[in-house]
């Protein structure tokens, strides 16, 4: 099946809002970050798949809010990582944290690039979904950083 990979826009809160819900994933602070979310669409243009990416002081950012239907391949979700990358290279954000809770998806991370954090970097305690992500049983944050 084809899927749109697209920058979501004001317009789109809601509906990232409710896929978040359903999903029973934390959408707390998505409003503030609108323009950094990235979302892929089925031919309806009902979401099936959405990363987002708060931005942080000294070129860092964190990915929150992964969130894919069962509909979505390992391939389509790469695709998501690499549009985020891309819009990271954009604004030039060379450090790229998120959090992990499951070993299957550290693994899967892994071969995207990313390695457990050796420690918090204080400004990421500003997002309030990092504090409450990082309470979770087996959470781990994790890194990527690029040149």
């Amino acid at each position: 099946m084809f899927y749109q990979l697209r920058l979501a826009d004001a317009k789109d809160m809601d509906a990232i809002e409710s896929f978040l819900k359903e999903a029973g994933t934390s959408h707390k602070g998505i409003e503030a970050n609108h323009g950094q979310f990235i979302m892929m669409e089925d031919p309806q243009k009902k979401i099936v798949a959405c990363l987002g990416m708060e931005e942080f002081q000294k070129k860092k950012g964190l990915l929150r809010s992964l969130v894919v239907s069962d509909q979505i391949s390992q391939a389509h979700i790469v695709s998501l990582f690499q549009s985020m990358q891309a819009l990271c290279d954009k604004r030039e954000i060379h450090t790229l944290y998120l959090i992990a809770n499951k070993r299957t998806s550290m693994d899967f991370l892994e071969v995207l690039g990313f390695k457990q954090a050796e420690n918090v970097p204080n400004e990421l305690y500003q997002s309030e979904h990092v504090s409450e992500s990082l309470k979770v049983d087996g959470a781990v944050l994790m890194v990527k950083t690029s040149a």
